[in-house]
């Protein structure tokens, strides 16, 4: 599973393990355009550096930070875009907005590793929650849920979500490209297939860092994984395996459902969850077939990168103006 700040809280636990300290930057509100969300976590032990908060600007200047002294304090709160920079004149990012960073040094020792063991494996698990932080005390600590609340003064409260997950139906060479996509996105890929002959040709396995097939019914598949956080993508261009877990998937929250092929094969399509799924249509309606933003995509990546941009627009509710939209 690969997720930003999961390998942004698995770095910093590997260079306290090697006995080196470590700044861990977490974002806490921004104001204006900012290019990173809220909860995104940037890592230094003054050297080297991971996950990102600004797309450089601000990862540069805070290594400078650091290399003056500062920011030694065991918890601190800074404000990009209201402070000076060393010539006297205020600080602005490129992209106009300003960035409140909650700064916790953290020193090798079974305190700040316990810490951080306990929110890598939160992170990695399948709930949401919320992490507390008392500055003055420095104390941390974890509740369960989706809504951490407002914050109060020396007080802040990050909240992480249940992570957002594909779910594929299908072996295919479009589903290994957009495995292969989707889990560098940070999404959680889950995959199917029940084809005896496909056995053999999934060549992104665990072994090559990628996931491993389940041998299961579509429509169980969709079944078990599927919830308000997941998209379900048909991708096999095969009935028996597409049109089952559709049919599942009507039935779900899923906030995407999409499925390959051409518009005459996605209307045979629809037709047949008419007539044998007895779907009605508001929840044909959802289905986004053809799949992906018609960007003229032919090659397995490109359809792959259609897919997942719009897997992607969708979950922040954004709705792209193509070009025949202004016809």
């Amino acid at each position: 599973m690969s997720d930003h700040n999961v390998d942004v809280v698995r770095q910093s636990l590997s260079w306290l393990a090697q006995g080196r300290s470590v700044w861990l930057c977490s974002i806490v509100a921004t104001y204006g355009s900012a290019p990173r969300p809220r909860g995104a976590l940037f890592a230094t032990d003054g050297r080297c550096r991971s996950g990102s908060i600004s797309g450089g600007c601000i990862e540069d200047a805070f290594v400078e930070k650091l290399a003056r002294g500062e920011h030694d304090a065991p918890l601190s709160l800074l404000d990009y875009g209201a402070h000076l920079t060393p010539d006297g004149n205020q600080f602005e990012l490129p992209c106009g907005g300003s960035i409140q960073l909650l700064v916790e040094h953290l020193i090798p020792g079974d305190e700040a590793m316990q810490d951080l063991q306990q929110w890598l494996a939160l992170l990695q698990g399948a709930t949401s929650f919320v992490r507390e932080v008392r500055i003055a005390q420095r104390e941390r600590t974890y509740l369960s849920g989706e809504i951490p609340g407002r914050d109060e003064p020396g007080i802040v409260r990050l909240g992480y979500a249940q992570r957002w997950r594909l779910l594929l139906l299908g072996i295919s060479q479009v589903s290994e490209q957009v495995a292969r996509l989707g889990q560098a996105a940070g999404f959680e890929v889950l995959l199917c297939d029940t084809r005896d002959a496909y056995r053999f040709d999934w060549h992104w396995g665990p072994e090559q860092g990628g996931i491993e097939v389940q041998w299961c019914d579509p429509e169980r598949f969709v079944e078990r994984h599927a919830n308000a956080q997941s998209a379900v993508l048909a991708l096999a261009h095969d009935p028996r395996i597409d049109d089952a877990g559709l049919m599942a998937a009507l039935e779900s929250d899923a906030f995407y459902l999409g499925a390959m092929g051409s518009i005459r094969t996605s209307e045979r399509r629809r037709e047949r969850l008419r007539r044998i799924g007895d779907a009605s249509q508001p929840q044909l309606a959802r289905i986004h077939a053809p799949i992906g933003f018609p960007i003229g995509s032919k090659s397995p990546i490109e359809i792959a990168i259609a897919t997942l941009a719009e897997v992607i627009a969708v979950r922040h509710g954004i709705r792209m103006r193509l070009q025949q939209d202004a016809t």
